[in-house]
């Protein structure tokens, strides 16, 4: 407000000296003050913004842009708009959209400069534009939009086949919405149909109650004893993402979990973070589009580790009580989780490991391991990983492999379809971190 203390003072030295004109400018800057006022109190109240995203369905990596739509309702011209904060934590640093000199009845539009984007669920907050005349003299702020919620799935590979799954047999093409038929099944549930599966299984009694076409969902018997469980310790978090160990592991799973659905079979989902989550997918759809919102939210929470644990989950009645085939997806590998593994396979259990080989996101050259977001014990992994290549410790991989529980090593780079493809080299089960 530096015009109306110009305009006062204007006025003030007009009364003291008495000249006529500089009533006048004194006149002018009220007037001026005046009009902005009006301008941004007229004119901002039918402000109108919309904002959309592209892709409408991002994936993480791909290339995202907000567009945002601002609409004056006024016949008044000349506003400037600008929307603070617009993407939110879409991307690493805050944008600010400007649209100047908006016209009467006027639409512009304008996009946020593209980024990659982050696997995860981000939240844009409430769109907020802040209106001024074309002298900047008057501001006002008003809400023009709801917070957005914008979910960021993981790219999975798309796998053929799979090296740890062998005996499972070749990928059905299913189109990723239709349901393979393996045998005698069960009666699991009724749900809504989704766009693109067969009317096969359609439960006509209750479509005619609710008005919408409902699904009866079926079952294989045999279908609940594949886990995949995907390790989320906290303290062995190593880079930031999207280049990290958790962001490998992720996609792992997730390529993992996606294979077995599209052979006909269900699959457990378990999720060692803070709360051990544990989700049923079914093949089909629905199991599908369940299975990406699940690894969209994952998150490294988990306080304690794996091993302290493991055990205690396929003993008295734990949730892995009724698994037959163990997947994990590690971000480490210990003496301790090592003999939790070589145990439960000794117990009957089939296990497999896929581990994320934290060195390799552990900063680059050959000096120093130091990276952002490395904590302190998975620093120690790292270089106990070194001291491994050294031969200062036993080769865990070559000691699990040996033991009936084949080790597959992932790296930082590395192509998930080929690295667990059936076509790869068996060697790499156990060789990689030689």
């Amino acid at each position: 407000m530096a015009l109306a203390a110009v305009a006062a003072a204007t006025y003030l030295a007009a009364r003291i000296v008495g000249t006529w004109e500089l009533y006048l400018v004194a006149l002018a800057f009220g007037a001026a003050l005046l009009v902005s006022w009006l301008l941004v109190l007229t004119a901002g109240r039918k402000l109108a913004a919309a904002r959309s995203l592209w892709p409408a369905q991002p994936a993480a990596g791909d290339e995202i842009v907000v567009r945002f739509t601002v609409t004056n309702g006024s016949q008044l011209p000349g506003l400037q708009v600008t929307l603070p904060n617009a993407t939110g934590d879409l991307s690493g640093r805050r944008q600010t959209i400007a649209l100047a000199g908006l016209g009467a009845l006027q639409e512009r539009t304008a996009t946020s400069a593209p980024q990659p984007a982050r696997r995860g669920v981000h939240h844009l907050p409430a769109l907020w534009a802040d209106a001024e005349d074309p002298l900047g003299l008057i501001h006002a702020r008003r809400r023009l939009g709801e917070p957005l919620r914008v979910t960021v799935f993981p790219r999975l590979a798309e796998l053929r086949s799979c090296a740890l799954y062998a005996d499972l047999g070749a990928r059905r093409d299913t189109g990723r919405r239709g349901f393979v038929r393996r045998g005698a099944a069960e009666f699991r549930g009724i749900r809504p149909h989704y766009p693109g599966e067969p009317l096969s299984h359609v439960d006509w009694k209750s479509t005619a109650k609710t008005g919408n076409l409902m699904l009866r969902e079926m079952d294989d018997p045999t279908s609940g004893d594949i886990t995949v469980l995907l390790d989320g310790t906290a303290a062995l978090l190593v880079g930031e993402p999207p280049q990290s160990n958790f962001e490998l592991a992720v996609q792992a799973a997730g390529s993992l979990a996606d294979y077995i659905l599209g052979t006909g079979r269900a699959v457990e989902l378990l999720q060692h973070d803070s709360r051990w989550q544990q989700t049923h997918l079914t093949p089909g759809f629905n199991g599908r589009c369940r299975l990406l919102d699940i690894l969209a939210a994952a998150t490294p929470d988990a306080r304690s580790p794996l091993s302290a644990t493991l055990r205690r989950l396929h003993a008295g009645g734990g949730r892995l009580s009724r698994t037959q085939i163990l997947t994990l997806v590690v971000l480490s590998l210990d003496a301790d989780l090592s003999r939790a593994l070589i145990a439960l396979r000794k117990e009957g259990l089939r296990v497999s490991v896929i581990h994320i080989e934290a060195g390799s996101f552990a900063g680059r050259g050959g000096g120093s391991f130091a990276a952002p977001g490395v904590g302190a014990a998975a620093g120690a992994i790292v270089r106990g990983a070194a001291g491994a290549a050294a031969g200062n410790t036993p080769d865990l991989p070559v000691a699990l492999t040996a033991a009936g529980v084949p080790c597959l090593t992932l790296a930082r780079g590395d192509d998930l379809r080929a690295a667990l493809s059936l076509s790869q080299p068996q060697s790499r089960l156990w060789a990689r971190s030689r």
